[in-house]
């Protein structure tokens, strides 16, 4: 039986051609977050079932692949079989939960404030989509014990740092805090304790439109009396909202520490990176661990209405390990929709892979002693036997980003491709 040979739905292969861009991309992102002071770790795929439904992650933990139990662990003669019965781990659907742990169980060997990189894989069980993957990789950074907006900036600049190295100049990063938009979601009447689940719903706004967020947050609370009014006041004050600076925030409800953090945060990032950095009410961030400042980062007129980076300040995650409160920060570059554009971009990678091109009764030790010389001299060289279809194996060379071709006849004469 002939076996399906595609990759399953929401994962991608990726051809040689591919990684050259993806893996230039993530070099570049690594290196700048390295250059701006931050220290790589790395996290297992699996996790703990525990850690990852705590309950904080908004619709991501509901998107998560859980594990089956495996040998004498999984037992499907049981009747009326509950999950626990069936699942043991989870895949992580971001980097963020795990850092929790490993900063919670070595904080001690950690310099204060800890600056992390993580660039890695996760995985959701959602709807595939135009830049979009049930498999993706994540490029973070994150800043553990610092409390003050100096983490916020620090943050951006290296984001927006990295986006320019890599040559994504036509961005635009949305800045926002979970606070002020809290501050008015209670001031419209809505009791504090369900905040984060109207944030959920006005996460929706640019993908449902404002009158389907209203529905949803109706039924989300029927039983409460007067919320039809409620969510349609709460709607009218963010479209208000949506016009206006930071510092205009405090007549409506919000706080002089708020809006003065969004104008300083707006004003150094802008200033210092060159980007365009604009208030918007409505970026909210789905994950409930969000408390404090919210942003997300966009490519403007390219043909892609969805962020392509973002992350926030999430002070309590870590209560749940040690007891008390730690300040975090982070940022999330998505590589997979980075990558998508800069292809739709027509992007190149410099190459240096050449190919040696021998005859078929050439000898063994002079293929390789020549193929060792030509790297040396800082050439990528693969070797191999001349081909009967000399021109079709050409193109595929050209296809696979290789630069020349060098015959083991005359080495010192390189034919372009």
């Amino acid at each position: 039986m002939k076996i399906n040979t595609n990759p399953i739905k929401g994962t991608v292969d990726y051809l040689p051609a591919d990684m050259e861009i993806r893996q230039d991309a993530i070099n570049k992102i690594l290196g700048t977050f390295k250059v701006h002071g931050f220290l790589q770790v790395k996290t297992p795929i699996l996790e703990n079932l525990e850690l990852l439904t705590n309950g904080d992650s908004g619709d991501n933990q509901k998107l998560m692949f859980k594990t089956i139990k495996r040998g004498e662990k999984l037992d499907l003669s049981k009747p009326n079989l509950k999950e626990s019965d069936i699942v043991e781990e989870g895949l992580r659907y971001d980097l963020t939960v795990p850092l929790a742990r490993l900063y919670a169980g070595n904080r001690e060997k950690l310099v204060t404030p800890f600056k992390a990189i993580q660039i890695d894989e996760s995985f959701r069980a959602e709807k595939p989509q135009r830049g979009r993957n049930r498999q993706f990789t994540q490029c973070d950074i994150d800043i553990w014990g610092d409390a003050s907006i100096n983490a916020e900036i620090e943050i951006l600049i290296a984001g927006i740092s990295a986006y320019k190295e890599i040559g994504l100049n036509n961005i635009v990063l949305k800045i926002n805090d979970r606070r002020a938009l809290s501050e008015i979601i209670t001031g419209v009447g809505f009791d504090a304790n369900v905040v984060n689940d109207v944030c959920i719903s006005l996460d929706k706004l640019d993908k449902i439109g404002a009158q389907n967020v209203i529905e949803e947050i109706n039924q989300k609370f029927a039983q409460v009396s007067g919320i039809e009014k409620m969510s349609a006041k709460l709607l009218n004050i963010i479209e208000e909202v949506k016009t206006v600076t930071p510092d205009k925030l405090v007549k409506f409800g919000v706080s002089e520490e708020i809006a003065n953090n969004l104008m300083t945060l707006q004003k150094v990032v802008s200033d210092l990176t060159n980007a365009k950095v604009e208030f918007d009410i409505t970026v909210v961030r789905g994950q409930g661990y969000y408390t404090g400042t919210v942003f997300e980062c966009y490519v403007v007129d390219g043909g892609f209405n969805r962020a392509i980076g973002g992350g926030g300040r999430y002070d309590k995650m870590l209560e749940k390990f040690v007891g008390t409160n730690v300040p975090a920060v982070g940022y999330s570059i998505g590589l997979d929709p980075v990558v998508m554009l800069l292809k739709e971009s027509n992007k190149t990678v410099k190459s240096n892979k050449y190919a040696l091109i021998y005859p078929k009764n050439a000898d063994i030790y002079q293929i390789f002693k020549l193929k060792q010389q030509l790297i040396a001299k800082n050439c990528e060289i693969s070797a191999f036997c001349e081909p009967k279809n000399y021109k079709n194996f050409c193109e595929k060379l050209k296809n696979n980003n290789f630069v020349g071709i060098i015959k083991m006849e005359n080495p010192n004469n390189i034919i372009s491709l």
